[in-house]
């Protein structure tokens, strides 16, 4: 008889051999999110492989299998009742969109009774069909339960084998690892665990997994023989079981997706939930009698215990339909305002495109403000250039593009000298040496103890420095050449080749005529020191990274005579006198700074000293807007103090700054329109602006594009910030404070927690009082006729899914105000 067989405690509606497994397996793992490393983190949608599924369902799914909620509890939302941001009318109009019978009265005294009955945070449950056999294992009042000891080991091997940087001792060099792959190093290492029969209270288990099939599949085949559960029951076993070390499961998935990406096969979720299968498995076979039933009785009891979760989503939707109401409003002030800003002239002084995040809105409302005959566009902060950016030295190309793309492009930096590339490579070889020498030094489990003797002396002056935060900030763009090649090949890309990207760029941000004498890509970057998370406040369009490298890349392509040529062929004819150049916004201090001034030509010196003082009014205008959310005080009325620029200044480089900046807190709302629609508009850094003219877009593709990448990577932004308030357990990343970082760029871990922390961290949401992000899912508003949306949306399948499922929300501006599409018809809102 296998090790694994054991009493069954439910009927198999059949047997689970290799191929009947499969199906509810690879289901599990497709319902686990992707993460980023920390030097490339982006925002992810964390239900993005729930987005197939009603929300509200996805709710129910959570609450059952994971033991959470993806809303707020009462209180939060009696609170904003309580305060006025959600007014009468947002509640009947939540009650009538839902088709409810129940007047809006009885949500009120609802929302009181839940207010004081029910607990801050939903109460821990594994209940119906996925109550582990791990869950039956308690303690003895001060021993673990048995599921939180096995998480604990699971995720500890998971550390040890992703671990590519900061392990020392290597585990015999993952003689079991790479090749093995995780389930072969897990197994391993639970067999020569000494103490593993000891600390999980099962005699024997070490022999039980000597047993064990080497093979993965074999192994899975023989776990969910002894299982016994019919193919729903294992694929909500196999979600419950991933949520329980949803870290490492994120981590593993996001492997699997830039595999996927890169045409790699990699199956590393396949791996981490052959192990936990195992470990159920495991668990059953030494379970008694008593716990058998147990869980047979949990099971049996499916349903029983869910509560109606409908009228605190009715409230939800009410919270979000108050943000609605003063966002529509907004706009329709603008439209109905004979005192709106005067339109930028038909050829602008100078043309600024920002990135669509939510923060350029804010220094773009300023700078339109102090500069009227400037015109700002808004466009993914990448500008479309999908590369992969090799710098100078040992180090790996480094993606700067949305993590939902390929790179088929490597940009290398080059100072246009092989001899001198060789040189600087060299010297950067031997720098990168001396740091891992004393990084591996620094973890030795001998010289620890001589290290800061020995070397402490050298290091006491950064120590200072940093101390006093008289580090220095981020340096500015350099002036290096690039060299743009394929990925395959390495070639250098043709003009034509060339052309098509400028062309697909102008054309992506409704920009093919009216240019300007001056044309500035505008990146953004967040420059903070010691800092994790810095990569979640760079740009996400850029991968995570600064945008200033897009930008410079943009330009050059931009001013290139071959590509002008090429654009002419195509209709898009730029004049002789527009020049673009490349800036690069600092999203902690506002400050904005150009490269490759020296390439300026002469007679655009005038016009961009103008442009930079206009960034300089308007940047001090946002740090004085930006002042009170930091707990800053407030700048002068007509300028800025100078403490507070120096304030700003100071959290650049301050390496115990918790909060340098707010990030993309507040995103609510992204726009695809013209300009002149939102201009004037304060929409208080919480809305992605992109640029889009329905006009020169009458098949649509165009829009379909927008809604295909720029919308998705808003809608990962938005859930992301979304599931780190309302599920900071599970989605957030805990508290800054407490952070390790794990296997370098792998992740952090909380305290002496051993799973790995995904999603924002605390200090990133909260100030300490109170939310500064509030949990609002995306309205998305789009200025184009009814059937171009509708047509866009049913092309593309994940967008559909979001829209159907109410993870989203669209909107039109038509004639008469602005129109919801849902349940596959327009109905008017505002």
């Amino acid at each position: 008889m296998s090790a694994m067989s054991g009493v069954s405690v439910s009927k198999p509606e059949q047997s689970h051999g290799v191929e009947s497994w499969q199906r509810p397996f690879r289901e599990a793992c497709e319902l686990v999110a992707p993460v980023w490393p920390l030097d490339q983190w982006i925002a992810v949608n964390p239900f993005w492989g729930m987005r197939h599924l009603p929300a509200e369902q996805a709710d129910d799914i959570f609450r059952e299998r994971g033991g959470f909620s993806l809303l707020m509890p009462a209180a939060f939302y009696r609170e904003a009742w309580q305060q006025g941001r959600i007014q009468p009318e947002d509640l009947a109009a939540s009650v009538a969109e839902r088709g409810e019978r129940r007047d809006p009265s009885w949500y009120l005294e609802w929302l009181d009774r839940a207010s004081v009955l029910r607990p801050h945070k939903p109460e821990k449950s594994h209940a119906g069909v996925t109550m582990s056999i791990l869950d039956t294992f308690k303690g003895d009042g001060t021993a673990e339960p048995l599921g939180q000891i096995v998480n604990d080991q699971v995720a500890r091997v998971c550390g040890a084998f992703f671990d590519r940087r900061q392990a020392r001792w290597s585990a015999g060099e993952h003689s079991s690892g790479e090749s093995a792959g995780l389930f072969g190093f897990w197994l391993n290492s639970a067999r020569q665990d000494l103490s593993l029969d000891f600390t999980t209270g099962l005699a024997g288990v070490r022999t039980f997994f000597r047993a064990v099939p080497d093979d993965r599949n074999q192994a899975v085949s023989q776990a969910t023989e002894a299982l016994r559960l019919p193919d729903d029951e294992l694929l909500a076993l196999c979600h419950s079981l991933l949520l329980r070390v949803n870290g490492w499961a994120s981590w593993c998935r996001g492997l699997d997706w830039r595999g996927s990406l890169e045409g790699r096969a990699s199956d590393q979720l396949g791996e981490l939930l052959a192990v936990l299968l195992v470990w159920e498995a495991a668990a059953l076979r030494f379970a008694s009698v008593v716990q058998k039933n147990q869980l047979e009785r949990s099971r049996s009891g499916h349903g029983l215990r869910q509560q109606d979760r409908r009228p605190l989503w009715v409230w939800q939707r009410a919270f979000e339909c108050g943000y609605q109401r003063t966002l529509f409003s907004a706009l329709k002030n603008r439209t109905n305002n004979s005192q709106a800003p005067e339109p930028p002239p038909a050829i602008p002084d100078a043309q600024a495109v920002f990135c669509i995040d939510v923060r350029s809105e804010v220094i773009r409302r300023h700078l339109e403000a102090v500069m009227p005959r400037v015109q700002t566009l808004g466009f993914a902060g990448f500008f479309g250039m999908p590369v992969a950016h090799q710098r100078h030295g040992p180090f790996e190309p480094v993606r700067r593009l949305p993590g939902l793309l390929q790179a088929p492009y490597r940009l290398i930096d080059t100072r246009g000298n092989l001899r001198a590339d060789l040189a600087e490579n060299r010297a950067r070889d031997q720098r990168e040496i001396t740091r891992e020498t004393v990084r591996k030094a620094k973890y030795s489990s001998l010289s620890t103890f001589t290290l800061v003797e020995t070397t402490g002396l050298a290091w006491a002056w950064k120590l200072i420095k940093d101390t006093l935060k008289r580090g220095r900030s981020r340096p500015r763009p350099d002036d290096q050449e690039t060299l743009l090649v394929h990925e395959l090949g390495g070639d250098p890309l043709m003009d034509p080749e060339k052309t098509a990207l400028v062309a697909n760029m102008l054309r992506g941000m409704s920009l093919t005529d009216g240019f300007a004498p001056l044309l500035v890509f505008v990146g953004h970057g967040s420059h903070t020191d010691n800092n994790p998370h810095q990569a979640g406040l760079e740009c996400g369009a850029c991968g995570g990274q600064s945008g200033g490298v897009s930008a410079r890349l943009a330009a050059k392509l931009f001013n290139d005579p071959m590509v002008r040529a090429g654009l002419s062929e195509q209709g898009i004819r730029i004049p002789d006198h527009t020049w673009a150049v490349a800036a690069e916004h600092c999203t902690v201090t506002d400050r904005v700074t150009f490269a490759d001034r020296d390439r300026v030509p002469h007679t655009h010196l005038q016009k961009l000293a103008d442009l930079e003082a206009g960034f300089g009014q308007a940047g001090a205008r946002a740090r004085n807007e930006r002042a009170e959310s930091l707990r800053l005080g407030e700048g002068q009325e007509n300028g800025e103090s100078d403490s507070l620029t120096a304030a700003m200044e100071t959290r650049t480089r301050d390496w115990s700054e918790v909060r340098p900046e707010w990030g993309l807190a507040g995103n609510a709302a992204i726009i695809f329109a013209r300009r002149s629609r939102t201009r004037g508009c304060d929409l208080a850094g919480r809305v992605f602006l992109h640029d889009y003219d329905p006009v020169s877009d009458e098949d649509g593709q165009r829009l379909e594009s927008l809604l295909a990448a720029p919308l998705l990577v808003a809608n990962w932004i938005n859930l992301q910030y979304f599931g780190s308030v309302t599920v900071p357990d599970v989605y957030g990343a805990g508290n800054k404070l407490l952070h390790s970082v794990v296997g370098g760029n792998v992740g952090v871990v909380e305290g002496n927690g051993s799973d790995l922390r995904t999603g924002l961290p605390l200090q990133s949401v909260h100030d300490g009082t109170r939310w500064r992000h509030e949990p609002l899912r995306l309205t998305v508003i789009i200025e184009a006729p009814a059937d171009r949306i509708e047509a866009a949306i049913g092309r593309q399948p994940d967008v559909a899914a979001l829209v159907d499922n109410a993870w989203l929300f669209i909107h039109r501006m038509g004639d008469h105000g602005i129109e919801r599409y849902y349940n596959g018809a327009w109905h008017r809102v505002a």
